[in-house]
């Protein structure tokens, strides 16, 4: 006779790998299948029985049952990850040692009108926060050319300190002799480019954890309007960050809703209409959201435009500044959850989740 108590912790040990609904339906009559197919002496689980169990309970935990539960576990699970993504980015920029630097609206007052020579039509000063930024610095043609604008090896934050300068005579050649002034200067300078998506000549510099742009756009044969801006340095790391928050947002999302799935299966039918009442909303509204997400966050071919960091943000700036999405999703899987967890569920029928096969995992 096996020694029943030694191998039947080892059997049960190996059973953790099943969800806990899955043992309290199903674990005592694997375990007796087990312990009955156990050879004489033996005292754990064999390779292959211990393989084969840990396979066949992370199926039950990651492999939801049926395609429209793999579908409702990728949509939910890639909602999550862009969330979560867009968490982490917000995460890295705010808490990174090479936070971009403020910017000294007198100083670079001081240095625009010098450059221009003269002074500004109207100013702007950025004071939106970070998310506000993320969720609405597209709405502006500031960043529609970067993609063919000469960056001095740093990207901008699109929050900064605008300038524009009105009745510009364009015989000064205001844009070249600040090009050559900043050089001369010490800031480390992109070429004059002249992006013809926008019609105007325009250069980048750096220096300091700021960057500096200044462009020329024709307003008349005899007038040009100077804009000059200033920006800080975005941060190193926003990417990491994003990518480790949407990982994680894959991790928590996809268990998660293979396992409401394996419980909706086991729920009696008057509660799965009652359950699909409410998943129903919050999968569409998780499909759309994502839509969303993806679409704002692709750059644009047509301008030119680029991927920021900023842009990595825009995910969770969206759940922030629209938040029916989120509530719709949040409300209806909690709802759902709430409808699995405190209602009665039924046995499935053996055929449907079969118990391990004893020959199959002896002869493994």
């Amino acid at each position: 006779m096996p020694d029943q108590s030694e191998l039947e912790r080892s059997y049960r040990r190996l059973l953790l790998a099943y969800p806990r609904f899955y043992r309290d339906e199903r674990g005592l009559e694997i375990l007796t299948t087990l312990l009955d197919a156990a050879k004489p002496g033996q005292v754990r689980a064999t390779l292959g029985e211990a393989t084969h169990l840990i396979l066949s309970g992370l199926r039950f935990r990651l492999v939801p049952p049926g395609v429209a539960g793999r579908i409702a576990a990728g949509v939910v699970a890639l909602w999550t990850a862009a969330v979560l993504g867009g968490a982490g980015a917000y995460v890295a920029w705010d808490s990174s040692s090479a936070t971009p630097a403020a910017i000294d609206d007198t100083q670079v007052a001081v240095l625009a009108n010098a450059l221009v020579g003269q002074p500004p039509a109207w100013v702007h000063h950025g004071d939106d926060g970070l998310l506000d930024i993320a969720y609405s610095h597209k709405a502006s043609a500031g960043f529609q050319t970067l993609g063919v604008e000469d960056l001095p090896g740093v990207r901008p934050m699109p929050s900064g300190h605008t300038r524009i300068y009105e009745q510009v005579d364009p015989a000064r050649g205001v844009l070249d002799a600040a090009h050559r002034r900043l050089q001369a200067d010490g800031w480390q300078t992109g070429a004059v480019t002249r992006p013809e998506v926008c019609g105007c000549g325009t250069f980048w510099a750096s220096r300091d954890g700021l960057l500096l742009r200044m462009a020329d756009h024709p307003a008349t044969e005899q007038q040009k309007i100077v804009l000059v801006d200033f920006y800080p340095i975005e941060p190193d790391g926003v990417l990491d960050g994003m990518i480790v928050g949407f990982v994680l947002g894959l991790i928590l999302a996809w268990p998660t809703v293979t396992w409401l799935a394996h419980r909706y299966a086991r729920t009696p039918r008057g509660d799965q209409m009652l359950f699909l009442l409410f998943a129903a909303p919050a999968l569409y509204a998780c499909l759309a959201n994502t839509v969303d997400n993806v679409l704002s966050m692709v750059p644009d071919p047509d301008t030119d435009s680029v991927l920021l960091a900023i842009d990595l943000m825009y995910p969770l700036a969206n759940q922030v500044t629209n938040p029916l999405a989120v509530s719709v999703i949040a409300v209806g899987l909690a709802a759902c959850a709430g409808i699995v967890v405190f209602t009665p569920w039924q046995r499935r029928h053996p055929e449907t989740d079969p118990a391990p096969d004893a020959t199959a995992l002896t002869e493994s």
